[in-house]
């Protein structure tokens, strides 16, 4: 191992991740350079050009790292990707940071953490955020009232929907709605005067 490498495992450094591994011979394991695993003891480590190398000569992929997947991107990414994919199935349900916790079996507070980092956003506001998307596609149509359309989105309230809409959107559910309509039945003209 060297100084490069070694500075590269000690910072979790991604950029040298692919360029090689390193396995631990005390835990049987072999690693990314971006494993976010305690720093190891230098004298523990071997260094190998590919995951395959490492197997080979015995070593397990870390569970943390999956340094033997190669599109995985990391813990942080993972953890807000499973709360998404949550979040898009049931965000017609009641969804708290708690209820994300139990389902991914993970502390609330990592989970709200990660989901930032990566998403830009709380879960509680991706959550409204799907709820007004789909919203925006239920008032397409005029078979749902727009407290209808609240419900079916998973609010139980239509003021603390309509709320959110406008917050998101910057117009009221109704507003969205004639907007809409008077579009369709108004199209741009031609501005072409043309014979």
């Amino acid at each position: 191992m060297n100084i490069e490498q070694w500075i590269a495992i000690r910072d979790n450094d991604k950029t040298y991740d692919g360029s090689f591994y390193y396995a631990l011979t005390t835990t049987k394991t072999v690693c990314r350079p971006s494993c976010t695993a305690r720093t190891p003891n230098p004298e523990h480590v071997i260094i190998y050009k590919s995951i395959d190398a490492a197997i080979k000569e015995g070593f397990r992929p870390c569970t943390r790292c999956k340094a033997d997947q190669i599109d995985w991107k990391g813990y942080k990414e993972e953890v807000a990707k499973d709360a998404a994919a949550y979040i898009e199935a049931h965000y017609q349900e009641t969804i708290s940071l708690h209820l994300l916790s139990e389902i991914l079996q993970k502390n609330p507070y990592y989970i709200q953490r990660c989901f930032k980092a990566i998403k830009g956003t709380t879960p509680l506001n991706y959550l409204h955020q799907i709820r007004i998307e789909k919203a925006k596609q239920l008032l397409l149509s005029e078979d749902l009232s727009v407290t209808e359309t609240g419900f079916e989105t998973g609010y139980n309230d239509s003021t603390h929907f309509s709320l959110k809409f406008k917050e998101l959107t910057g117009v009221s559910p109704t507003e969205y709605r004639n907007q809409l309509f008077l579009e369709t039945r108004n199209p741009p003209q031609n501005s072409d005067h043309s014979p």
